[in-house]
């Protein structure tokens, strides 16, 4: 994940990412449809595209979750503004975070330890800073959906103050909810783990530290030490997850309410209906995007980003001390049609608009949803599809090594 700041007075910027494959063949275009807000159910979330904590953030959706000491019904709590990320894996909460009762964060939820006993920290990496936090287990709830002693983060927690050089090396510290945007982050992307296999054998994979008294030092963390997707441990519906929005205006909306749906091909309400299924990299859980001629291997479908985030040295930027530095600022409205290639050869060409960013949200004050918000990126062989590629569509994001009515994932589907 990471992240990049509009600076308004009103209203900031979070973003977010992961990774790459090749393919070609068909192709079936795709276009923005219309989509419902499903029906309640065990299986359904709302989800909010607003402001977040603070009611300044624009283009991340929300939806809440409730955590609970393993194994209690009653030592519980609910936080909203649980940031939504089809990019990253695994439930992170905010130490500093407010219940939806107001009360601060207060669950002793216990900690994962090595064979040893020493607690097991993690530093997770964005591009432009780090969280740093310990994992631990927790019960966790959304809808009607459970993961039971789930190992999740809790980032910015007191009692891991001293963060090590290696890791806030990495950038600014995003460990509040100021920083980071929202109370949590529910990653749902298409892997099962945030490290996998590079973490069991590589103490230096930059991610894990072992931290007994004497100090933290970087170490490697098996399967059931590392922060895990939540949607794979429920008991049903844990094959993938769908994201519904609805379409917005040229100018943007002030909120947006879709849904988030578990499983699919699991329940009527999740039935496959996208007309290009794109198996990802097993490994990476990316596609390979064709943008202006080249073939980007390291790109992604991702909630958490609240742009397009792509490298174009032909746009203009917006100028700093705007209210949105690095963002593009075409003269006129762009629109960029690409083709986006999964592994089985299907290839599906979608159309896409970038505006001026600082003319949306001047001319537009206090809207916090907008399709058409592009970021220069620094990844010269990745097209991020942040959160303005979901609104008007229906996105099915299935995990790897799942069955699906669609096949095994990992694969996007639109």
């Amino acid at each position: 994940m990471r992240k990049l700041a509009v600076l308004s007075c009103a209203l900031t910027l979070a973003l977010a990412g992961c990774g790459g494959s090749p393919g070609s063949a068909a192709t079936v275009s795709t276009a923005s449809t219309s989509v419902h807000t499903l029906a309640a159910a065990a299986n359904v979330v709302t989800l909010n595209v607003n402001g977040g904590p603070g009611g300044r953030w624009v283009d991340m959706p929300y939806v809440s979750v409730t955590v609970c000491v393993p194994g209690s019904a009653a030592e519980c709590q609910t936080f909203n503004d649980i940031e939504l990320d089809t990019g990253s894996y695994g439930l992170r909460l905010l130490a500093g975070a407010r219940d939806t009762s107001g009360s601060a964060f207060s669950l002793a939820l216990p900690q994962v330890t090595d064979a040893g006993g020493s607690p097991i920290v993690e530093c997770t990496q964005f591009t432009d800073g780090y969280s740093w936090g310990p994992v631990r287990t927790a019960d966790v709830h959304i809808g009607g959906e459970s993961a039971r002693a789930l190992p999740i983060q809790v980032i910015g927690d007191p009692a891991y103050g001293t963060v090590p050089s290696a890791c806030a090396s990495t950038g600014t510290s995003e460990n509040t909810v100021a920083a980071f945007g929202a109370n949590g982050l529910l990653g749902v992307g298409p892997l099962e783990h945030d490290c996998g296999a590079d973490c069991l054998t590589n103490a230096g994979n930059g991610r894990y530290y072992v931290c007994p008294t004497s100090g933290c030092t970087p170490s490697t963390a098996g399967l059931a030490a590392q922060v895990v997707n939540p949607v794979v441990d429920f008991q049903t519906d844990d094959n993938g997850v769908i994201v519904e929005l609805p379409a917005v205006p040229a100018a943007g909306a002030g909120t947006v309410d879709g849904s988030l749906v578990f499983g699919i091909g699991t329940e009527g309400n999740n039935t496959m209906t996208a007309a290009a299924v794109l198996p990802a990299d097993p490994s990476t859980g990316d596609i390979t995007t064709t943008f202006n001629g080249t073939a980007l291997p390291d790109s992604y479908f991702d909630t958490g980003s609240n742009a397009y985030f792509f490298s174009d040295g032909a746009i203009p930027t917006c100028p700093a001390g705007s209210v949105a530095p690095g963002f593009f600022c075409p003269a006129a409205p762009l629109t960029f049609t690409l083709t986006n290639a999964g592994q089985n050869g299907m290839a599906s060409r979608v159309t896409i608009g970038v505006g001026s960013a600082v003319a949306l949200l001047d001319a537009n004050p206090g809207y916090t949803a907008f399709n058409d918000l592009g970021v220069s990126g620094s990844n010269q062989s990745s097209f991020d599809f942040g959160l303005p590629f979901f609104l008007g569509r229906t996105v099915f994001v299935a995990i790897a090594g799942s069955n699906t009515s669609a096949g095994l994932g990992p694969y996007f589907a639109f």
